[in-house]
């Protein structure tokens, strides 16, 4: 029984792809899914193509984001240079670039007889050259060199050049004051000596043997 069955649903699956419709069908079947293997290869390409173009642009995106900060940020700093230059002649005159020694000595001299004090001496161990070249910032270091103040005078005028040192635009550090008690033309009056630092810049082999560091650059795509 089993095995007539099986014959006439041969013999109808037969008879049917004898028929033109059903050869058409088989041939449309084939004709479309061979248009879809090819299509698929040959698009595959081309999406991944967008794919790498809109990463592309995203990524410029995001630098031309990055370079509209930077652009932003570098306006804000030279809108604030601007705003501060007048005073950078300032900062050149509290610690100049160059030692400028003999300008602070004559700047002491005239603050102690502004306090009307009488200088018995003003020592230096050291006077600094002033360099014969001019040499980039980048390779300078903050320095200074003690000047050594002998005056007489009264406790009030004393304290009054101490603070006269300390708020002058020249920055003049008053490490020590050391008091003393002197006799002058047969009486006893006050002897101070002070110890002024003298900061300024001034050339740092060690500075200019190291090799700046090179700019870094964002690579524009």
């Amino acid at each position: 029984m089993a095995t007539s069955r099986s014959k006439q649903l041969t013999t109808m699956l037969l008879q049917f792809y004898d028929r033109p419709i059903a050869k058409v069908s088989l041939e449309l079947f084939f004709t479309i899914g061979a248009v879809i293997i090819f299509a698929i290869f040959a698009i595959r390409p081309t999406l991944q193509t967008m794919g790498a173009l809109v990463k592309e642009l995203d990524d410029k995106r995001a630098l031309n984001q990055r370079l509209a900060q930077k652009v932003a940020a570098l306006s804000t700093a030279q809108t604030q240079y601007q705003s501060l230059q007048e005073r950078l002649t300032i900062l050149d005159e509290a610690i100049p670039p160059t030692p400028e020694f003999e300008e602070a000595l004559l700047v002491i001299e005239k603050i102690a007889s502004e306090s009307q004090l009488t200088i018995i001496s003003l020592q230096a161990k050291e006077v600094p050259k002033e360099p014969e070249t001019d040499v980039p910032f980048a390779q300078k270091s903050r320095v200074s060199r003690p000047i050594v103040l002998t005056v007489i005078g009264d406790y009030p005028s004393i304290r009054e050049l101490i603070e006269n040192l300390q708020s002058n635009r020249r920055v003049l550090s008053v490490d020590t004051v050391v008091f003393s008690i002197t006799e002058q033309r047969g009486r006893k009056v006050l002897q101070a000596n002070i110890t002024i630092n003298v900061p300024f810049f001034a050339y740092d082999p060690a500075k200019a043997a190291t090799p700046a560091p090179a700019p870094t650059e964002t690579p524009i795509p």
